[in-house]
């Protein structure tokens, strides 16, 4: 069975970006152009994993955490989140670990950053 990832990024090239470097984990990858269509998403598909960048219009990406945090359904709260970010700030992280992010990768993304984080979050798989 394959893990679902959810990219939560309102750049098409970013998305696109992280679906090459993800290839090889063989996952399947569900897009959101922003963090209200994210949600919506979380209710209705499980989603193992979600990526989502910090600052997108509307919604930013601490306040979607602590809305996945919030949510009424456990299988969603629980989900963990790593936050995509260009500032360095630890300001921001520590809004982010306090909001509920599981963990940080600084842009640009590298293709090892992105998926050595992805894979400590990933289910394991049955022998």
């Amino acid at each position: 069975m394959s893990a679902n990832i959810l990219v939560v990024d309102d750049s098409p090239t970013v998305r696109n970006i992280i679906k090459i470097y993800l290839m090889g984990l063989r996952l399947s990858i569900i897009e959101a152009e922003d963090a209200s269509r994210a949600l919506q998403l979380l209710n209705v598909v499980p989603v193992s994993v979600v990526i989502a960048d910090i600052n997108m219009p509307g919604m930013d990406g601490i306040t979607f955490v602590k809305e996945v945090r919030a949510s009424q359904k456990p299988q969603v709260r629980g989900i963990p989140v790593i936050l995509l970010t260009a500032e360095k700030g630890e300001d921001l992280r520590r809004r982010g670990k306090e909001a509920g992010a599981n963990a940080f990768i600084q842009k640009p993304v590298s293709h090892s950053d992105l998926t050595d984080t992805v894979r400590q979050f990933l289910p394991q798989a049955s022998p």
